[in-house]
């Protein structure tokens, strides 16, 4: 199977999105997924899922992935999802498990809005409410690194060692958004939401491109449409804007055509779709 790949200073994701068909968004480095939403054998090692919502596309993965890592006695994976959501899953988790007739190990975490979850050292990321037809979040991962506090700066070395001797820390952490995950929505996901917009990456969804179906009925159905995000432009400050989960309504080729062809000059060297190579 062909996947679509991204790298940004380092930073890896590969996966597959396509509306209404599958997406799952893998960051091998932070062992995480952005969404399950195909059955992937190659990707169950990874340790944590974080589920937009439970649109199947997106996470009909899941009762697969838990099954794999509990019969290969893998550490029990954490799956991150909306608070409303848990108590459902758990139960389709469960009745899996009694069709299968073993135990399910995973660890369901509903989160509310905002709650800060660490991933590893130097790293966390916290859900975002979405705009879509069912309940629904974005992500954002950030980057963390420790600066010394600015009353510290005018001490010198001694005597910083020796508030330290005294159990002060000196530093303070610094945080900076480095990628924000969509799921599916409409574009008030990213208006309503700074550190989305000042993310470095953004995995944007944009389901429908042109005429074949219109803003007003790509928002009925909680969906972004490339029209708006050419409206709104200047409200995008990400250095790179990764667009995905597109209408299975285009071919490759009408996507890179209508790209070129609407992508407004603010917007020409950041933005990209996420598909396949040779596409």
């Amino acid at each position: 199977m062909l996947t679509a790949s991204f790298e940004y200073k380092g930073t890896k994701f590969e996966g597959l999105s396509e509306g209404g068909i599958r997406t799952s968004i893998i960051c091998p480095s932070l062992d995480f997924m952005f969404d399950f939403g195909f059955i992937n054998p190659d990707k169950i090692h990874i340790g944590k899922i974080l589920l937009s919502h439970a649109h199947l596309d997106h996470s009909c993965g899941i009762p697969y992935y838990v099954s794999q890592r509990s019969l290969r006695k893998l550490p029990v994976p954490k799956i991150y999802l909306p608070k409303s959501l848990e108590p459902k899953m758990s139960q389709i988790l469960k009745l899996y498990s009694e069709i299968e007739g073993f135990d399910y190990e995973c660890e369901l975490i509903g989160l509310e809005f905002g709650t800060r979850v660490d991933l590893k050292p130097g790293y966390f990321f916290k859900p975002w409410e979405s705009f879509h037809r069912v309940p629904s979040q974005g992500y954002t991962v950030y980057e963390t690194k420790r600066k010394l506090k600015k009353e510290w700066t005018s001490l010198n070395s001694e005597e910083i060692r020796n508030k330290k001797d005294l159990g002060e820390d000196p530093t303070e952490e610094i945080s900076v958004p480095l990628v924000s995950f969509s799921g599916d929505t409409k574009i008030e996901y990213v208006l309503e939401n700074e550190d989305v917009r000042k993310s470095k990456i953004l995995f944007m969804e944009c389901t429908y491109y042109c005429e074949k179906r219109d803003v007003s009925r790509a928002r009925e159905w909680g969906h972004t449409h490339f029209d708006e995000i050419v409206e709104h432009a200047t409200a995008f400050e990400n250095e790179a804007i990764v667009l995905i989960h597109p209408s299975k309504r285009y071919s490759y080729r009408e996507l890179n055509d209508i790209l070129r062809k609407k992508v407004p000059p603010i917007l020409k060297d950041r933005i990209s779709l996420f598909l396949p190579p040779k596409s």
